[in-house]
């Protein structure tokens, strides 16, 4: 728990990040690493096989962009940095450990944003007593001619998750069935904005939730990403987020990722 307090207290960050709790959900995400680490490494380990396999690809190394890069967990930082002449991570806040553990590689760093353009929007909005819901308008930041891949790392499916969860607590005036379709247009926006690059592009998402009881029969499952229609994935595997007994008694959570070279 102190652990927790000195990260809240020492990251820096804007306020909208800290008040929509984006830096409660990353401190509160390393937790859960901690606690579920055998079953998520095979999970890890798939996400960067394919990712060192798109990299592999590319027909120069220049500067690889890591959208969603969180905790590293899923990043095979060492081989990036030896490939590429830069590499730049990007999420919506960098915890202390992440800065610490990049220092020694010299051609890393990190950016700070919401690549949405919603998650601000929606919290001044609120601030000023406005209830509008504000459309993803996504930017990829430095994505330009010298950019050789940009990797959309396990986020499509977590874009909407704060954002809704905002609005839900704070403009309870909005049913269920608006905030799905805003949620869907967020995921849309992402998925096409990474289309619409011209460099090579690696997405790695889980497309599919599935809760499973006892006896390991399928209780509930559906979309994690919405309407958003996906092609066939280049590989797929299943994540075991949480097994029985971590966030219910009664069931488990999986989920079905799939990876995709979109260039």
């Amino acid at each position: 728990m102190l652990r927790e307090i000195i990260t809240s207290i020492t990251t820096p960050c804007p306020q909208y990040v800290r008040r929509m709790e984006y830096l409660y959900q990353a401190i509160a995400l390393r937790g859960r690493y901690r606690r579920r680490r055998a079953g998520w490494q095979p999970h890890l380990d798939k996400t960067k096989e394919f990712i060192l396999a798109a990299a592999v690809k590319c027909r120069k190394q220049d500067k690889v962009m890591v959208l969603g890069s969180g905790l590293l967990l899923d990043v095979p930082i060492e081989a990036l940095a030896e490939m590429f002449r830069e590499v730049v991570l990007v999420d919506v806040v960098h915890l202390p450990e992440v800065h610490k553990r990049i220092k020694q590689y010299k051609n890393v760093r990190t950016l700070q944003g919401d690549i949405t353009n919603v998650a601000e929007k929606l919290y001044w909005n609120v601030q000023q007593g406005q209830n509008e819901l504000p459309l993803s308008e996504p930017s990829i930041p430095e994505a330009d001619p010298n950019t050789s891949l940009v990797i959309s790392l396990n986020i499509l499916s977590q874009l909407s998750t704060i954002p809704q969860d905002y609005v839900r607590k704070k403009l309870p005036e909005h049913d269920e069935e608006t905030i799905a379709a805003w949620c869907d247009q967020i995921h849309e926006a992402h998925y096409q904005a990474l289309r619409a690059l011209s460099s090579e592009v690696c997405l790695i998402a889980d497309h599919e939730y599935v809760y499973k009881n006892k006896e390991r029969n399928v209780i509930e499952q559906g979309s994690t990403v919405g309407r958003v229609i996906l092609p066939e994935p280049d590989a797929s595997w299943w994540w075991e987020i949480a097994p029985l007994g971590s966030a219910s008694r009664h069931s488990s959570k999986e989920l079905h990722v799939g990876a995709w070279h979109l260039r």
